[in-house]
């Protein structure tokens, strides 16, 4: 069964957990390559990229947590054939269950452990979402992760928006995990009206136009006039 999902961008982000319920001043990352915006805390470091898709990955302040996000981009073309009224389904077929299970099989022990769709990306891209388990290394030993992700095919480019922490953290993250993946803002790649901004100019009276000029059919000659028409 589908389950809705939604991100709503946010302006400025209430960190619930990690310091009281105290806003946080913002830092914006725009990518104009990619066509994407990214805003998270201030507090928050930007670390190197994990895979050569990743565009940027940031840390929280608390290192033990292991609390993570990131945004992924690559161009995937494959929906370009679909116009916008259909990019929703064509979407939803193409980002199904199957691609998170390969998306998170990057991860020892990756489960799946829900799956939402119809989703939404900064407000323009059609979506799915996920939430996973995972194991991963700590330097002292491996550890129990847990995360959520949304992704989407707007235009010619896919986006993979990712957050997670220790099992055990996640709950404490969940609100700046959605606040930040809610930041996500994709520049526009579709007109907002299908005919046009101007006017719907399909809803005009067709103009018939004659397939030959006059007196290329019939020469004057061919037609008898009357004699007072002299």
């Amino acid at each position: 069964m589908r389950k809705m999902f939604s991100a709503a961008v946010v302006g400025t982000f209430i960190v619930i957990g990690l310091s009281g319920a105290a806003a946080a001043s913002t830092f914006v990352w725009t990518d104009k390559v990619d066509g994407f915006a990214f805003s998270f805390p201030d507090s928050w470091t930007i670390q190197t990229e994990d895979v050569p898709t990743t565009k940027i990955r940031i840390a929280g302040p608390v290192g033990e947590d292991f609390a993570t996000c990131r945004v992924k981009a690559e161009k995937d073309g494959r929906l370009k054939i679909y116009p916008k009224p259909l990019m929703a389904e064509a979407v939803l077929e193409t980002l199904d269950r199957n691609f998170w299970e390969h998306e998170v099989g990057q991860y020892e022990n990756a489960i799946v452990a829900d799956y939402y769709a119809p989703a939404g990306l900064g407000g323009l891209g059609d979506a799915t979402a996920a939430k996973a388990s995972f194991v991963q290394e700590s330097g002292a030993g491996k550890m129990d992760m847990y995360g959520s992700m949304i992704g989407s095919i707007y235009g010619d480019t896919r986006y993979v928006v990712s957050c997670s922490s220790r099992l055990e953290e996640y709950k404490k993250y969940a609100p700046v995990f959605g606040s930040i993946m809610g930041s996500v803002e994709l520049a526009p790649k579709y007109h907002p009206f299908a005919v046009g901004n101007y006017r719907n100019f399909l809803v005009d009276p067709k103009v018939i136009f004659p397939r030959t000029k006059p007196g290329t059919v019939h020469p004057k000659s061919d037609f008898a006039f009357p004699s007072w028409f002299n």
